[in-house]
């Protein structure tokens, strides 16, 4: 039987907490999180927009060969493109929020490759829960 909140709603995994218990500046939770996904097994470049007022301020990380790196910057190459609000990743990358929840509540948009998206998922877990809408 699948677990779900009293409201009928499935219970979706949130992440570990990427801000090193709220000390983490917004450019750290992607490189905490590039960190932990460098043993996942599997290679990943996401591309987050995040937007910041009326302006969206891009980052990228990538995980390459075990290697892991995060920049400032655009990834033309990109597996995954998130684009959210500042406030709505702070509480993702908190563990506060689930992705799944942000996206289902329009929070989120989502663009890529969405099993890939779903291993990231699994892989930073926290909670239980799961870790893709279908």
């Amino acid at each position: 039987m699948e677990s779900s909140l009293p409201t009928g709603r499935p219970v979706f995994a949130r992440f570990k907490d990427l801000t090193d218990g709220g000390a983490a500046d917004l450019p750290a939770t992607f490189r905490t999180m590039a960190s932990l996904l460098e043993d996942a097994g599997f290679d990943v470049v996401i591309e987050f927009h995040i937007r910041r007022g009326k302006a969206f301020h891009t980052y990228s990380l990538r995980v390459e060969s075990a290697k892991s790196s995060s920049a400032a910057e655009p990834a033309s190459d990109a597996h995954v493109t998130i684009l959210t609000a500042e406030e709505t990743w702070a509480e993702i990358a908190a563990g506060r929020l689930s992705p799944l929840d942000a996206f289902g509540d329009g929070q989120l948009r989502l663009r890529g490759d969405l099993v890939l998206g779903s291993r990231v998922l699994k892989h930073l877990a926290g909670t239980p829960g799961r870790v893709e809408i279908c």
